[in-house]
Formats: C-alpha cells, structure tokens, sequence
C-alpha cells in the first residue's frame, strides 16, 4: 500500500489523502495494469479506519480474484472523502448538483442544509490531477478501456456521473447503494440527455446494485424505499438508453447501507468488469 498523505486537489483548493494499491505481484512483472478509482478510500482497505469497524476489504479480494487465474491484476486508487462540514463536505463533493429533497424527505432536518454541487470539479481532478499522476508514476494501461471507476452510496452517484459525463476517460462504473435520493430528477434528466449515437461512440458498462434494508438515517422510515425504488427505476432507464450501455442490477435482498454489505458485493463487481477479457500487458 502506498498513501499519499496531502495531495493536492487544485480544482477544489484542497489536499486530501489517496490510498494505492498495487498488485502483489507489481515488483516482480513488467505488465501495465488497468486502474479502478474509489471514493471515500478511507474505508475501502483497513477496518481500523473506518466508524462501522469494517472495510470493503478490497486489497484482499483482487488478491483473491488474481490468485483464480482468470484475472491478472488491478492497481486500486482510493480517494479519502472530505471531512468538511461533517458529512455536508463529502456530499458536496460527491454531486455535481444541489441536493434536492425528495418530498418524503421533506421533514428531515438535513434537508434545510444547503449541500452539493462541487461533484464536476471533484471529477475534474481525478481526470485532470490525479489519473495523469498515477498514469506518470505506476505501469497502469492509461486507456479508458481500462480504467474504471466505483464507490458507494453518495461515491456510487458520483460515478454514474463520472461514467456518462467523461467516457472518453471511464468505461466501467461500480454503482453500490447509489443515492439517487439526492438528486433524483437531475441524474434522470442527465441520463435522457445521454445521446445514444454518443454512446455508441464510447460504450460503457455499469454494475449496479442496491439492498432491500439501505438508510442514511435509521430514524427516517422512509429511506429503505426511497433507495430501492430509485435504483430500480434508474437501473431500468440505463438498461433501455442504448445498446452501448451493459447494465447489471443486483438486488441484495436484507441488505444494509455498510461496508460490510459491499465488501460482501465486491467480488461480484469485480468478476463482471474484469474476468471478460481484461487483461495485462507486459512491456516490451
């Protein structure tokens, strides 16, 4: 593991800490590997960071995909989340658009907090800073056929944006518990806006899931629903944009909003993305 404690974000005027996995056997070969990017990095490796006590563990299950033989290996970048007005600064961060509350939400005492908006420069960076970096620095395979993006709830919104904004740079997306409770109409509205003779131009593949038990909030009844219901109707609005758009949806029946739950859910991610042709390259 390689962490890189105050990186700097230019286009948010911030510095935030970015945890790199690299495979085990990265010293020992000369292959080029592909890249997936991940949000909130402070709980996709280590446990002891992370509130729940539990992490994706998503060092050990790439460790366990390569040892299959069918995969040969990924470099993982996480992000750590902003730790700006509490959780307020990840959500900014994580769309590119004002929250919108949802009228079931309505009573909520978060929704009177402003939030959101910042998502697009948050993407500027990783395109712009970050990849180039990583791209100059490791032996990655820098083309967007190999370089996939993914995180959870508010991080898998963020990459469904990702994916459908910048294709030319992601061709993959994972989309765990993503919360489209946060701004429901505008990721629709960007999803109908997507052209199909674009896609066609840049396909794209998304691995979707969503828990039947999933909340923000224990004390709000009206989260379970809200994220299950959403899911499923942008899940069915992807399946039907284009040709060029290979949507998985998975439902997690009982499954909750933790680490637990998507590093229990990672591997079969990980199988779709990368055990169909993936694959590394050794230099020459």
């Amino acid at each position: 593991m390689v962490i890189l404690p105050h990186f700097a974000m230019p286009q948010l005027n911030k510095t935030r800490t970015v945890r790199i996995y690299l495979p085990a056997d990265y010293a020992e070969e000369a292959r080029h590997y592909p890249v997936i990017y991940m949000h909130d990095g402070q709980n996709v490796f280590e446990p002891h960071l992370c509130i729940s006590g539990m992490s994706w563990q998503a060092g050990e299950h790439l460790d366990a995909l390569q040892q299959q033989n069918d995969f040969s290996g990924a470099i993982l970048v996480a992000v750590d989340c902003s730790s700006d007005r509490e959780q307020f600064g990840r959500r900014d961060e994580y769309s590119p658009w004002p929250y919108e509350p949802q009228p079931a939400l309505a009573n909520w005492s978060e929704s009177a907090i402003a939030q959101g908006g910042e998502g697009n420069a948050y993407c500027r960076f990783l395109i712009d800073t970050l990849k180039p970096y990583i791209d100059q620095h490791y032996r990655t395979l820098p083309d967007r056929e190999h370089t996939t993006i993914a995180g959870s709830s508010m991080g898998g919104f963020i990459s469904l944006y990702a994916l459908l904004t910048y294709p030319e740079t992601f061709s993959q997306a994972g989309v765990f518990s993503p919360a489209f409770w946060f701004a429901e109409t505008a990721m629709k509205t960007l999803i109908a806006a997507t052209s199909r003779d674009f896609l066609m131009d840049w396909p794209v593949k998304i691995y979707m899931d969503i828990g039947t038990n999933e909340s923000s909030d224990p004390s709000n009844p009206a989260f379970p629903a809200l994220y299950y219901d959403l899911a499923v109707d942008i899940a069915d609005q992807l399946q039907q944009l284009s040709p060029a758009v290979n949507c998985r949806f998975d439902v997690d029946h009982e499954g909750i909003h933790s680490e637990s739950a998507w590093a229990a859910r990672f591997p079969a991610f990980l199988q779709y993305c990368f055990t169909n042709g993936h694959t590394c390259f050794a230099t020459k």
